[in-house]
């Protein structure tokens, strides 16, 4: 009730008289910060100390001697890096009911990745990792605020991924944003402008449809999702599905058919009748030809999604809908956990949060001989600008000196913070002469060549010619392009964004590079099937490089052109998939 009135008092309020609330509401969180960034260090050992001591009476901290650690020299010469492989086996012991194995608090909840880069991961959620996750989230929500403060004056377009599935004991699996909660997710339709219904509709086209349905019946003046690529969802959903938008908003029905009778009926008693919306939308049809958001949704004060690794090629596309708006990076988060918050919407560089979680760097030149134990990482202070590092945390999630498998750039501090970049994953870099392309020299590239289709995947390849790299179009409605200037426009993009790319092509080691077609809607299919089998809506990330070809087969190449499938790598007997 009070949030109501808040709100309700808020939206008669001007937006410098909104900012300046949101600095009254926030100032402890910002207090806290900047007593942190002042001294990165005596936070970071102070959350070291606190985590290591609520579990030294665990499996893991008698192993490593929890007890015994006092600071964070101590804490890395005790500790090796882990990955998943080995912590895997510890949840999964947790999860059959064994106690105190990472942790000593019993997690109430498992956050499930989107599985892009391996295996599924679980991770196991408490107390202390919420409490930890909140603190790079508050700043989220601050700079958000900030920035629009008009989100108070109506609400917001997302999706969400509220399904879980039970693990036995009690215990349920799902996207980490259910086990956050807190900040905008609520269930009361204050801030969120799609009923949480929506997310429960199994198709995955309709999901989209339906959430654009119910948006359009309301004020909606900040549009966020974790990938950009959600955006250029919502846009081509409304482009492609005006009239039958409009439609349903002049009779006030859903639109579409819901299989599910009770969640149908739960819908239809949301659907609101709007000639209001429904005219806007056909206004913007008559004079574009497709519906654009910025039409349709007049209010629109601002975007929130990520911006670093390959989000910049989805970013260059929102525009032709959405119009310039502003847009604020979504912070460095994970399943893991959440290690940076953005300050403003000026670039996509996020604070990597001192009172969070525990973080460590390697940089990225000695990230081998980190993970070896032969070279030390360095702490927050210590990070240089213009370096790029590998990241390893340390969480109330039963994560200790975890290998992210991240690389991030450092470009600025706040205080004695850095502020870094998502590059890409350490993992995803692909050489067969030395050129080590890594996503985001191929999504530069094909910025650079100017392709707004539906998606794109690019794999090195071997023939009998020599090697060339290949990039695969899905141009979804859109005309297919001419391939050969295409596959011009790249080469120069990438020789452009990867010097060494250069130098392989200039001494005729690599061939010039070859773009083909996908099967039309071959992307949008896949993360659709990917939703389907239960990775969670906002998390899933289409990879925009195959180091060994494999993803541009499951995309069906062969359909499409299968004799650039007899030259992937997976295909060519003793081709190198990676080298470093």
């Amino acid at each position: 009730m009070l949030v109501r009135l808040g709100l309700a008092v808020a939206r008669h309020l001007s937006d410098e008289r909104l900012v300046g609330l949101v600095d009254t509401v926030f100032v402890r969180t910002r207090r806290a910060f900047d007593d942190a960034i002042a001294d990165p260090r005596a936070a970071q050992h102070h959350r070291l100390r606190s985590l290591l001591a609520e579990n030294a009476d665990t499996e893991v901290g008698r192993r490593f001697g929890f007890a015994r650690i006092t600071d964070l020299d101590a804490y890395r010469a005790a500790v090796p890096i882990c990955t998943w492989d080995d912590v895997a086996p510890c949840v999964e012991r947790m999860i059959a009911g064994e106690r105190k194995v990472l942790v000593a608090e019993d997690p109430y909840f498992y956050a499930t990745t989107s599985g892009t880069t391996g295996r599924r991961k679980l991770v196991p959620v408490t107390a202390r990792f919420v409490d930890e996750c909140r603190v790079a989230n508050k700043l989220l929500y601050r700079a958000t605020l900030k920035a629009m403060p008009q989100l108070l004056k109506g609400k917001r377009l997302a999706l969400r991924s509220p399904r879980t599935e039970p693990l036995g004991r009690g215990l349920e699996a799902g996207s980490i944003t259910v086990a956050l909660g807190g900040g905008f997710e609520d269930d009361e339709g204050l801030f969120d402008a799609v009923p949480v219904d929506v997310f429960l509709v199994e198709d995955f086209a309709a999901r989209y449809l339906l959430a654009l349905r119910f948006a359009l019946q309301e004020r909606v003046t900040v549009a966020s999702a974790v990938n950009p690529s959600t955006l250029v969802l919502f846009a081509r959903t409304l482009a492609d599905h005006g009239d039958a938008l409009a439609a349903a908003l002049g009779e006030g029905s859903l639109g579409i058919e819901v299989a599910a009778p009770e969640l149908r009926a739960r819908l239809e008693a949301r659907a609101r009748r709007d000639a209001d919306a429904a005219a806007r939308v056909r206004a913007s049809i008559a004079a574009h030809g497709k519906a654009r958001m910025r039409d349709a949704f007049p209010h629109l004060a601002g975007l929130v999604c990520w911006k670093g690794g390959s989000a910049p090629w989805y970013l260059a596309q929102l525009a032709a809908s959405y119009g310039e708006l502003p847009v604020l990076d979504y912070g460095y988060c994970a399943s893991e956990g959440c290690f940076g918050a953005p300050l403003g919407v000026e670039g996509a560089a996020s604070v990597l949060v001192p009172h969070g979680h525990v973080i460590e760097l390697a940089p990225e030149e000695e990230l081998e001989a980190v993970r070896a134990g032969r070279r030390s990482t360095v702490l927050l202070d210590e990070a240089e600008v213009g370096r790029r590092y590998g990241v390893i945390v340390t969480t109330g999630a039963g994560l200790y000196r975890y290998d992210m498998n991240d690389i991030v750039e450092v470009t600025g501090h706040v205080g004695k913070a850095p502020l870094v970049v998502f590059r890409h994953k350490a993992g995803a870099m692909a050489s067969l002469t030395g050129e080590k392309v890594g996503e985001a020299h191929v999504v530069d590239a094909m910025a650079k060549a100017g392709f707004h289709g539906a998606g794109f995947c690019a794999a090195p390849t071997l023939s009998s010619e020599g090697a060339r790299w290949i990039v695969a179009v899905d141009v979804g409605e859109l005309a297919p392009p001419d391939l050969e200037e295409l596959a011009r426009r790249f080469d120069a993009g990438l020789r452009a964004a990867n010097e060494e790319y250069d130098t392989k092509r200039t001494s005729l080691r690599l061939l010039p590079a070859r773009a083909v077609l996908l099967p039309a809607g071959a992307v949008v299919a896949h993360r659709a099937a990917r939703v389907s089998a239960g990775a969670p809506d906002a998390h899933v990330k289409v990879p925009h490089l195959s180091p060994d070809g494999l993803l541009l087969i499951t995309l069906g190449l062969e359909r499409t052109a299968p004799e650039v499938v007899a030259e992937l790598p997976c295909r060519v007997a003793g081709a190198p998939e990676r080298r470093a």
